[in-house]
């Protein structure tokens, strides 16, 4: 599969060295510039264990895991998976999730240190609400105690 060329494909490069020196990272690029389905799967070469995308909504989740999955060459639920209420799509090889928030918190009430995940990215963060916000506020804590936890706002 050919990719079309995004305005974000550039800062890629720019975008992984910085989360891998810095422990939190703030990207704002205008809507249509690739952030969503382009900075997550550039994540999994560059870290070993998982990363999950915080979405807003159920369909965005969905329709961006499935975007990524196809632009990786496999169906949604193998590398690239997601998770939300009353649908899940994920494998043993998954080790990139889109999920909701509420998700999110029930996982952190069974793991509060979020092992075996590198870098939570919080997209549509423009879209604040109460449950993004308490993510936010859960992840920091998480990463009070888990220094390298990655987070990235979008």
């Amino acid at each position: 599969m050919v990719r079309q060329a995004l305005p974000i494909d550039a800062a890629i490069p720019g975008i992984v060295a910085s989360i891998l020196k810095h422990p939190r990272l703030l990207l704002q690029a205008s809507p249509g510039t690739g952030k969503t389905t382009r900075v997550p799967p550039a994540l999994l070469a560059a870290l070993k264990g998982e990363t999950w995308v915080l979405e807003p909504r159920r369909l965005a989740a969905k329709w961006a895991a499935h975007r990524v999955a196809h632009e990786l060459g496999e169906e949604a639920g193998q590398q690239v998976g997601y998770q939300f209420r009353f649908e899940k799509r994920e494998s043993q090889a998954t080790r990139l999730r889109f999920l909701t928030e509420g998700i999110l918190l029930r996982k952190l009430s069974h793991d509060p240190l979020l092992r075996g995940v590198d870098c939570v990215v919080l997209d549509e963060f423009h879209e604040r609400h109460l449950t993004t916000d308490l993510a936010l506020t859960c992840l920091l804590e998480v990463q009070k105690r888990r220094p390298d936890l990655k987070l990235i706002v979008m």
